[in-house]
């Protein structure tokens, strides 16, 4: 017989894993009079940039920020994207520190203990996070402190949820730009210092960057609206404030000097500085547009490119970077706010993967049943005529197995009464004698003496027919001068067997 095929499918649909749509995530940049905004498609390890676009919110309201940033994601095509915020330079401060420990968890606390002495705010008001520059004297860290305002972070997390989304992460720029600068430039420069300097529109980060990671860092006030404003003044100033950060990235021993500088960001907006630079600083100097790296698609180089006064490298930098930069500057409140999220949307996928399973353990367990009762019906009808004839047979076996005892035990009852004819002495008088269909018997009657009645139980104990003998009760009593005993006996028949 063929079993009925119950087809999952119909009751389930099964996501398909392999070719999930790819993530979304979008870098913001609020650090400026120009939002700055950069969309990535992320899927497995590859990370595409696919757009870029800026909006100038100068003097505008946070309220008004928000609607910008809300129609700047929408001008992207960006689809329930995951926003990150990238926090510049000149937003927070930096401070190169020697921790009398290696180990991580020690260095965090140590430094959660210190930061307030490298600021004026107190504790409570700043978001401490750090990255490590390499150990000394084998029981020292030395490590890169990084302090922002909580107040500052807290904005930035105000205005995206305004326009309607979740941040993801707050991410440090200068680190991003460090980790994709050697392979964005193809530079060859892994291994020794090499300074940047990413130029933007209001300010600059100097950077010394060693082994992907930036080891110092100092923001300079000067950028390319500057540049336009006052050329040969500021690009005085500027050589000056490089000048003077090489002197004091050297005089905290952090390490080598540099072997060179890369000039990058804004840089066709810096017409003739790296060449002031390499004179005055005496160091050669390269200036690279970061757009001409290969990830950039000509449309996407162009692009960038035709924004003259702007970088867009911190917000690509901060989606693109593999692996992502460590440092999160998310104060802990929202971190918590984060955690217990998480933790909710895990425990919900949790019961609807165990509702799921049981959904499907009882279909399969529904299934067998239903398969079962119908393999059971089509044999009760395959075999109805058969078991008809065999519920005939049986009462017939029944009638025939009836008559069988009958016929067995009849004059059973005959043999019993003279057993007990036989076994009772003269001077015992037997008045009643009772039993039922379960093989319950008693006898009552009178004899001359306790001696003969116990005599009499003695000889029901030893017969065939009997057994369980107890004398129930024994009461004497007198008839004219005779002294008699009245008493009855308890009993179970033996039934009788074929033999």
């Amino acid at each position: 017989m063929t079993k009925p095929v119950i087809d999952i499918k119909k009751f389930f649909t099964v996501p398909d894993i392999v070719h999930a749509r790819p993530q979304e995530q979008v870098g913001i940049d609020l650090g400026g009079n120009h939002l700055k905004l950069a969309r990535v498609i992320v899927q497995a390890n590859k990370r595409e940039l696919v757009d870029v676009v800026h909006r100038d919110i100068t003097g505008l309201s946070e309220e008004d920020i928000s609607r910008a940033l809300k129609s700047a994601v929408e001008t992207l095509k960006a689809s329930a994207p995951e926003v990150v915020v990238t926090i510049p330079a000149h937003l927070v401060i930096t401070k190169n520190i020697e921790i009398p420990s290696t180990d991580p968890r020690e260095i965090m606390a140590i430094v959660n203990l210190q930061a307030s002495r490298h600021t004026p705010y107190s504790r409570e008001e700043i978001i401490v996070d750090y990255i490590h520059v390499g150990v000394y004297k084998q029981t020292y860290s030395r490590i890169l402190l990084i302090i922002a305002s909580r107040e500052v972070i807290k904005r930035q997390f105000l205005i995206v949820e305004k326009a309607g989304f979740k941040c993801a992460g707050v991410l440090f720029a200068p680190e991003a730009i460090a980790a994709t600068l050697d392979k964005f430039l193809k530079l060859n420069s892994h291994d020794v210092p090499i300074g940047s300097l990413h130029v933007d529109e209001s300010s600059t980060d100097f950077m010394i960057i060693f082994k992907d990671k930036p080891i110092f860092i100092r923001s300079i006030p000067v950028g390319t609206q500057h540049f336009f404003e006052e050329k040969e003044r500021y690009h005085a100033k500027f050589v000056e404030e490089v000048r003077g950060s090489l002197e004091a990235y050297e005089g905290e021993s952090v390490g080598k000097a540099p072997h060179m500088l890369v000039l990058t960001g804004a840089v066709e907006a810096t017409d003739g500085l790296d060449t002031m630079l390499a004179e005055t600083a005496h160091i050669p100097v390269h200036a690279v547009p970061y757009f001409r790296a290969s990830i950039f698609s000509d449309g996407m180089a162009q692009k960038i490119s035709s924004v003259r006064y702007l970088s867009f490298f911190n917000v690509i930098a901060s989606t693109t970077a593999v692996p992502p930069p460590k440092v999160s500057l998310v104060p802990e409140e929202i971190r918590l706010r984060k955690d217990i999220e998480d933790r909710g949307r895990d425990l919900i996928k949790t019961g609807i993967f165990i509702l799921s399973l049981s959904l499907v353990l009882s279909m399969i367990f529904i299934s067998k049943i239903y398969l079962k009762s119908l393999f059971l019906k089509n044999l009760k009808a395959k075999y109805a005529t058969v078991t008809a004839e065999a519920e005939k047979l049986e009462k017939a076996f029944g009638r025939a197995t009836t008559v069988a005892n009958y016929l067995s035990t009849r004059g059973y009852s005959l043999e019993v009464l003279s057993d007990l004819v036989t076994l009772a002495p003269y001077d015992l008088e037997l008045a009643d004698i009772r039993y039922d269909t379960l093989g319950k018997f008693s006898l009552g009657g009178t004899a001359d003496s306790m001696s003969v009645v116990f005599a009499f139980v003695d000889k029901m104990e030893k017969s065939p027919y009997f057994k369980d003998v107890k004398t129930k009760y024994t009461t004497k009593r007198k008839a004219g001068k005779r002294d008699l005993v009245d008493f009855e006996i308890g009993a179970t028949l033996e039934k009788k067997t074929d033999g």
